[in-house]
């Protein structure tokens, strides 16, 4: 039926044959061809033919405006789908930990935003463990997540680093100082990234610590920087966090290097091996552009 309905639609619109087919690009013949065989698909009379004009019976009328309609949702989905396939349309979920601009995330997804309006956007924050399982389910399409791991299914893309320091209560006598050393820290308690969301980081911050002379007490945090944070502002310890943490403006804490703990938080953009989804190409295009810009 709907190799005919367009043809059909025009001739309700003109209601007169040889307007319709030169509409059509068709001779008339060929155009009352196919309204017969339309006519002989549905089971009913549409019109009534006559050598001065088309006139529309009520199952012609009802059917005009329906196929009309129709046709409208037709061209809609195709647009869509071409739209898809170019990447200009779709549905892009992307992972992340809870460190939004590591890797600019945000401004690659504001600057894809800009470009593709028309592409839906989903964030889903999940440690980096758990991405990487959604990336191999399909369940994301991109996750901003960090290194190093133990899967190698994943095409990893590097998009950062940044430094571990030491987050301090504002009280602590070692917030008077610039720089501190791990030996300072030996009898604090520290708080961790947990082994099981960050196992890298978890020994490579107890190795150097073994370094400096003593034996860490540690308290893991298995969820968020933000609770290590809070756990810091109510005197519970020393939290080795990311350095573009120290940007939070807590009154209670204070920020410093660690002058003898060369750990740093890698950034990757990650995919399921190399992207076939245009739009999943064209976000990682735009992001590795715009990390190159901003070197």
């Amino acid at each position: 039926m709907l190799k005919y309905a367009y043809s059909y639609c025009v001739l309700a619109e003109e209601l007169h044959f040889s307007r319709a087919a030169a509409r059509l690009h068709l001779t008339q013949p060929a155009l009352s061809h196919q309204i017969r065989k339309l006519e002989e698909e549905i089971g009913c009379t549409l019109l009534h033919r006559s050598p001065q004009k088309v006139v529309l019976t009520e199952a012609g009328v009802i059917l005009a405006r329906e196929l009309s309609a129709a046709l409208g949702q037709v061209n809609r989905a195709v647009e869509k789908a071409q739209d898809a396939a170019r990447g200009d349309a779709g549905a892009l979920a992307v992972g992340y930990c809870e460190l939004p601009d590591a890797g600019r995330m945000t401004a690659i997804i504001r600057r894809y935003r800009a470009a593709y309006p028309g592409v839906e956007i989903s964030l889903k924050k999940l440690p980096t463990n758990d991405q990487a399982v959604a990336l191999v389910a399909g369940s994301i399409d991109v996750a901003f997540l960090h290194p190093p791991l133990l899967t190698s299914s994943l095409t990893l893309r590097p998009a950062g680093e940044e430094w571990i320091m030491a987050a301090l209560p504002v009280f602590h006598p070692l917030a008077s100082k610039k720089v501190v050393r791990l030996a300072d820290l030996a009898g604090e308690w520290l708080i961790v990234c947990a082994e099981e969301t960050g196992s890298f980081m978890y020994h490579d911050i107890l190795a150097a610590c073994g370094r400096a002379g003593f034996q860490p007490r540690l308290r893991e945090e298995r969820e968020s920087w933000l609770a290590m944070l809070d756990q810091v502002a109510c005197g519970l310890g020393v939290a080795f966090v990311p350095e573009s943490l120290s940007g939070c403006s807590h009154i209670e804490l204070a920020f410093r290097p660690i002058e003898d703990l060369d750990v740093r938080l890698q950034t990757a953009i990650a995919t399921h091996g190399e992207p076939t989804r245009p739009s999943v190409s064209r976000f990682i295009d735009m992001a590795m552009s715009l990390l190159r810009e901003a070197r």
